[in-house]
């Protein structure tokens, strides 16, 4: 069978669960590719997510729609220079990413108080940076992935992005229900899947999906689900998601969880209401647990977006658990120590003075504890030092900078994110200087007024994007910016 029947046939599976106008349009839309959306970073955007987004669509020309579940994205159907060629994308002002897959974490109910947030099979990392925007990095976010081959590519999203309130780790979702029972308020799992989305894909092309390995897929969402329902606290919230509309990885794994532990868990009926879907209750012969209705099972047609299914459950009652210890060390094997009262004064001086930067308030607000490993001093988030110091992480936090003979030096990544917060040290470049900074070129024959030598300071081009560090020395600004940023 060749990959057009192939697609043929896996569309007519779900023939008698639409009307006939319903059936019709699911064959328009899996005709064509869906449009990416851009999602605007809030932690680097001085101006509303609307402004922001107006200002971006003008400027390059692109031909968006709004997306009915989130105000901070757009679906971009056409551009002058596509979402993925701006200078604002190569410094982390936005994210690409389906739009459907901005739907699940748009789920989880905004808070008051710093919640503690575990995104289980967190990479790429593109919903994890939506969770950390959610509280504007208040938050603590553990991003958790099980494959040690795509942490690389999640710390690259989270650096880019700018967090620092986070923590990386590389551990089975499977494990974490009974290693930290009733401990998150907010969990994503946004499953491993077949990704049959119903629609073409330039990224995933049609393929056959086997009866076994859709099996094999829903047992491994079972064990995770179970894991991710056991380790939300009582009221949590937990969001299941994938990017497939096979109802065996979708309604059926839910259903297996409401009805192995009946009166644990209800489904919040409002998001389904308010987008008008609903969840399946049966499929070829299989009957569900009714209250899966309730889920937002999302057709290619509904909002002209990739098929996607999502779920919110909150916790009403505890499970029982098999309690097992997680990996631990001794967070003093890490080498990260305390600073003595006189060292955090002086920093706080130091950084306030240099730069014109309440960094005693930010350390305050984003619950941040610098400390310092030899000559690097660290950004740790407290989230981590009070609940979850002797699990050991890939990443944890953000640099803040370095001593060097005794001077201390701000990290580029500290500025990246913050700089444009700066209103001492500030240097703003010529547009033909900017492509040369972009590229990753020093900036010379220049002597900024007022600028000592030797100091890093924050640049920005015209419009006030903050381009990163320079480090000034004689009639030369040393490049600092990350080569993650650099035009290619």
């Amino acid at each position: 069978m060749s990959p057009l029947d192939e697609f043929t046939t896996a569309l007519q599976r779900y023939q008698p669960y639409l009307s006939e106008a319903q059936f019709a349009a699911l064959l328009a839309e899996s005709e064509h590719i869906a449009p990416s959306a851009v999602r605007l970073n809030l932690l680097k955007s001085k101006v509303t997510a609307i402004e922001r987004l107006t200002y971006l669509s003008k400027k390059y020309s692109w031909v968006t729609k709004t997306i009915p579940y989130s105000a901070d994205s757009l679906q971009v159907s056409d551009a002058m220079v596509f979402p993925s060629q701006t200078r604002e994308f190569q410094l982390g002002q936005y994210y690409i990413q389906d739009a459907a897959s901005v739907l699940p974490v748009s789920l989880f109910s905004p808070s008051d108080k710093p919640l503690l947030k575990l995104d289980m099979a967190a990479s790429p990392g593109g919903k994890t940076t939506q969770m950390i925007d959610a509280s504007l990095d208040k938050d603590f976010v553990i991003a958790n992935d099980s494959a040690a081959s795509r942490l690389s590519a999640l710390r690259t999203v989270l650096q880019t992005w700018g967090a620092s309130n986070f923590a990386i780790t590389n551990y089975p979702g499977e494990r974490w229900g009974d290693w930290f029972p009733e401990t998150f308020d907010q969990i994503l799992l946004d499953a491993p899947c077949s990704m049959q989305s119903l629609r073409a894909s330039a990224s995933h092309p049609h393929r056959p999906i086997t009866v076994d390995e859709r099996s094999r897929l829903a047992t491994r969402q079972e064990a995770l689900l179970f894991s991710a329902a056991k380790a939300l606290k009582i009221g949590g919230e937990l969001v299941y998601s994938t990017c497939t509309l096979a109802p065996e990885e979708d309604e059926a794994v839910v259903s297996i969880l409401l009805e192995t532990y009946p009166g644990v868990f209800h489904i919040d009926p409002a998001p389904a209401q308010q987008y008008n879907v609903a969840g399946l209750t049966e499929f070829e012969g299989q009957r569900f647990h009714p209250k899966v209705h309730h889920a937002l099972r999302i057709w290619p047609f509904v909002f002209q977006t990739n098929g996607f299914f999502a779920v919110k459950l909150i916790k009403d009652n505890p499970i029982p658990t098999e309690r097992n210890q997680p990996p631990s060390r001794d967070f003093g094997a890490t080498g990260y120590k305390s600073l003595s009262s006189k060292l955090s004064q002086e920093l706080n001086y130091t950084i306030q003075e240099t730069y014109g930067f309440d960094f005693e308030y930010r350390l305050r607000e984003l619950s941040l504890i610098p400390m310092r490993k030899m000559d690097i001093i660290q950004m740790i988030p407290r989230g981590y030092l009070e609940r979850f110091s002797s699990l050991p992480y890939n990443a944890v936090g953000m640099p803040l900078g370095r001593f060097i003979r005794d001077q201390f030096e701000i990290n580029v990544e500290f500025v990246l994110r913050f700089g444009s917060e700066f209103s001492l040290n500030v240097w703003q470049l010529q547009e033909d200087q900017v492509e040369q900074w972009m590229r990753g070129f020093d900036i010379r024959g220049i002597d900024p007024v007022g600028i000592d030598t030797g100091t890093v300071i924050a640049i920005q081009d015209g419009e006030g994007n903050n381009l990163g560090a320079a480090k000034y020395s004689t009639k030369r600004l040393r490049n600092l910016l990350p080569n993650r940023h650099l035009t290619q």
